[in-house]
């Protein structure tokens, strides 16, 4: 049975939501499902986060539920950066209750990650579907970025409060060689003054600090295979699509010991080494600096998302 699904992500093509919804809909097209950014369809399936929806989780809920008024029906919604254990507690009612508003307007909630499910339960959403974030799709590397053959560590993605950069920093300073840090991604919107913080704390403690910005997939594929040591760095983080890309690429990266890279190193054994202290990180460095091959590997085994997205689905519309 062929299932047509409304696509709605809002925001720019660049954010990682949106590029998860991007991910998922080219995932589907293989299991019969037909995605469609406008018109009829026979359900939706929309991405939120409150900051894609609006200045502020209040005003992107209520974006959320004007919209969830008109669009197809069933409605299918994907949670990202769930609310829990904020350090702000008072932030953390704020997203909270708006995260309960668009859950309470869903007719069914998606989540990545085993633990995030939890945290969807205690949102309202009654029996939430964990789906696997995709594994990012690899193209072929272009030239060598200028720092390659250097000792480095590096770490994907944007550059954001919490991501853990600090804490790669710091494994650099601890080591005799210190190598250089490699941020692989673009500095997210609003946060230019941490890139300097940040390239201001490790000129501090006597390390070389290299920001590539944007980079198009040739040429992360080329800095993902250029790093020496991968890190993902970030406890904190709900469902990591950081993560999963230096898998995708074949790098097994040393991982701070969160619920996800828990979650990760279950479902891909070996694939990941985590630590949970900056003594066992070192640690894991220091050998991973003298044995790069560690690092490098096949691409693990990973759940299909889109045969599970798409199983979804037609439950969805046949019940």
């Amino acid at each position: 049975m062929t299932v047509t699904v409304r696509v709605v992500a809002p925001g720019a093509s660049g954010h990682g939501v949106v590029r998860h919804a991007a991910a998922v809909a080219a995932a589907v097209v293989a299991d019969g499902v037909v995605p469609v950014g406008s018109g009829q369809a026979d359900l939706t399936h929309a991405q939120f986060t409150d900051a894609l929806w609006g200045a502020g989780v209040a005003a992107a809920a209520d974006a959320f539920v004007e919209q969830a008024e008109v669009l197809p029906r069933p409605l299918v919604v994907t949670l990202h950066d769930l609310p829990g254990a904020d350090p702000d507690p008072a932030r953390d009612v704020r997203r909270s209750d708006g995260y309960r508003r668009v859950v309470a307007v869903a007719d069914a909630v998606v989540v990545s990650a085993g633990h995030e499910a939890d945290k969807a339960r205690a949102l309202g959403a009654a029996d939430p579907v964990t789906v696997a974030l995709p594994l990012p799709v690899v193209v072929p590397a272009e030239q060598a970025p200028g720092w390659a053959g250097r000792p480095t560590l590096g770490v994907l993605g944007f550059v954001y409060p919490g991501k853990g950069h600090e804490a790669v920093i710091d494994a650099a300073a601890a080591h005799p060689d210190r190598p250089a840090v490699v941020a692989a991604g673009a500095v997210s919107d609003g946060h230019d003054e941490l890139a300097r913080s940040l390239a201001g704390y490790a000129r501090s403690r006597g390390v070389d600090w290299i920001l590539t910005g944007h980079l198009e997939p040739a040429a992360l594929a080329a800095a993902a295979a250029a790093v020496t040591v991968p890190v993902a760095p970030s406890r904190t983080v709900s469902a990591s699509g950081s993560l999963l890309a230096w898998l995708a690429h074949g790098r097994y990266p040393l991982a701070a010991a969160g619920a996800y890279a828990h979650e990760v190193d279950a479902a891909a054994p070996g694939a990941v080494a985590l630590y949970d202290d900056d003594t066992r990180r070192d640690v894991l460095v220091a050998d991973a600096l003298t044995r790069p091959g560690a690092t490098r590997g096949p691409v693990p085994d990973w759940p299909d998302a889109g045969a599970g997205h798409a199983a979804l689905y037609r439950r969805m519309v046949t019940r």
